[in-house]
């Protein structure tokens, strides 16, 4: 119950920061001036581009880091005698074994992280409706992921959901043209 509790207040959390995010851009118009371009820019890179390395190191961490663990216990000897070893240790992922939903769901992670830091740079260098596009696809992906994956790895991709929905709130941000 208590890691539910959690998981709701950081993607509460989230929202409310974006939904912030997207009200200071668009209410805001002192950021639409020229001399604050280049710093919003640098800063929607700097978010997209952090929310793919975070989810890269999450995607590793669900991969090949020590998520399961294992306790083997076996007994022998009489009754007024009995011995038994036991063994434990962890596994990750790779060694349990992947599931082709499991393939496809950190496939698509992929994808949307790739996705996030390819359209947050490249819009912010050319300032195209094409790339803020891609941007928000990506993070929308994301979004859904950290949903639907709220009692494994969900919470470790809040984060990472958090970053990419700023740097989509930061593309809405009107480019001036560069000198």
């Amino acid at each position: 119950m208590n890691l539910l509790l959690v998981l709701l207040i950081c993607l509460l959390m989230s929202l409310v920061g974006f939904v912030l995010v997207c009200i200071l851009i668009v209410l805001l118009p002192s950021l639409r001036y020229r001399r604050y371009s280049a710093a919003i820019r640098k800063l929607e890179v700097a978010c997209g581009l952090g929310a793919a390395l975070v989810g890269c190191l999450v995607l590793a961490f669900t991969l090949f880091g020590p998520i399961y663990s294992f306790q083997s216990c076996s007994g022998y000897g009489t009754e007024s005698s009995s011995t038994s070893s036991c063994q434990t240790g962890t596994e990750n992922l790779l060694q349990v074994g992947l599931s082709p939903v499991t393939i496809v769901a950190l496939s698509i992670l992929l994808l949307g992280l790739i996705g996030v830091a390819v359209g947050a740079v490249l819009h912010s260098r050319t300032g195209g409706s094409g790339w803020r596009i891609i941007l928000w696809v990506a993070t929308f992906a994301l979004v859904i992921l950290t949903f639907l994956t709220g009692f494994s790895i969900g919470l470790l991709l809040v984060p990472s959901t958090l970053l990419a929905l700023f740097a989509s709130a930061l593309s809405l941000v009107e480019h001036a043209p560069r000198n």
